[in-house]
């Protein structure tokens, strides 16, 4: 079963970001398909450590670099997205991978499961 979970806010302010993770944590530990795609401000949770100093805000970069330990390696942003916030590649961790809308649209095609927070 292949599950997708979109984060579409950033993480401050609430512990939303901080409960989707935590989901996709417990998923990963069933030994399913799990896929994340950072969505519109939720790219901010991607910024590297030294980068989250332009919002202001610790950066949630420990737990997003500590996914690949839970075999949790299909991280993604729409390129749209860092661009819109002027964002560089080399600002957000090096796991995550950059595509497009209509790789998106792919995904949620091929997603048994998704989930949107």
């Amino acid at each position: 079963m292949h599950f997708l979970y979109l984060f579409t806010r950033q993480a401050y302010g609430h512990s939303l970001a901080r409960e989707a993770v935590d989901m996709a944590l417990a998923t990963a530990a069933f030994d399913q398909k799990i896929s994340l795609v950072f969505l519109q401000d939720a790219i901010f949770q991607l910024l590297t450590a030294k980068d989250a100093t332009i919002i202001e805000a610790k950066p949630h970069s420990g737990i997003i670099n500590a996914l690949p330990l839970y075999d949790i390696e299909k991280i993604f942003y729409l390129k749209e997205d860092r661009e819109a916030r002027q964002l560089s590649q080399n600002s957000l961790v090096a796991h995550a991978s950059e595509i497009s809308a209509a790789k998106l649209h792919e995904l949620l095609r091929s997603a048994d499961r998704v989930q949107s927070f």
